[in-house]
């Protein structure tokens, strides 16, 4: 199951900077960026999607607007590129949730 966090942060006042720690906390929480404003979490199952959605909206900025969705894997497989391919990231690890080194 893959968590994704999108994120249109507005031209107000002290946006910038709120978005920027946004940013900045999904990362060590194990997020990555998919592309510009997606970032993405690869979870086990729903409970722990759940719970990881809670943490997220608990840190997130007042303003601009920020969404969250879930898909399983199989959703995820059917992504269509219209344009470029996967990157280095995606062709290395694919839909395993973890990569020996």
């Amino acid at each position: 199951m893959r968590i994704f966090v999108m994120l249109a942060p507005t031209n107000a006042r002290g946006t910038k900077t709120a978005y920027t720690k946004f940013r900045k906390l999904l990362v060590p929480q194990g997020f990555v960026m998919l592309q510009a404003e997606v970032y993405m979490k690869v979870v086990p199952n729903r409970e722990v999607a759940a719970t990881q959605l809670e943490t997220v909206a608990k840190s997130a900025p007042p303003t601009g607007t920020i969404r969250s969705f879930t898909m399983t894997e199989r959703q995820f497989a059917t992504m269509r590129y219209l344009a470029g391919g996967p990157d280095y990231q995606e062709r290395t690890v694919g839909a395993k949730r973890q990569v020996e080194l």
